[in-house]
């Protein structure tokens, strides 16, 4: 009977000790607020990061919208430039037609004064 009362005495010191350490490593009441608190602002952070995610996603959808606005006013442009070319070189062109018939008209006007003269000395 004592070993018995000694074994439950065992028992009951064991059982004690074991309550004692694991009451013992429980948090606190300002450990928990404090996890609580760090938990809130990585959530907050968190947040904040995904608003900046979305505004940088908007702000990029907006610069590839400019980019191709961009892109296309430079290949009207460079359309432009192309058919302005075109154009001045038939300018030339029709620059050089008009001289060479302007000396063929001016060939004949003397031609035809020199005739009118000829037959003026008769």
């Amino acid at each position: 009977m004592i070993a018995q009362k000694q074994v439950s005495l065992v028992m009951l010191l064991a059982v004690l000790a074991f309550f004692g350490v694991v009451l013992g490593s429980c948090a606190s009441t300002s450990d928990l607020k404090a996890v609580r608190g760090q938990a809130e602002q990585a959530l907050q952070k968190a947040d904040e990061a995904l608003q900046e995610a979305q505004t940088a996603k908007a702000s990029a959808v907006d610069s590839s919208r400019q980019a191709k606005t961009a892109t296309d006013a430079a290949q009207s442009a460079q359309n432009a430039a192309t058919r302005a070319k075109r154009a001045a070189q038939q300018a030339k062109q029709a620059a050089r037609d008009a001289e060479d018939h302007a000396r063929k008209a001016e060939a004949m006007a003397n031609k035809a004064e020199a005739i009118f003269m000829k037959l003026m000395k008769k």
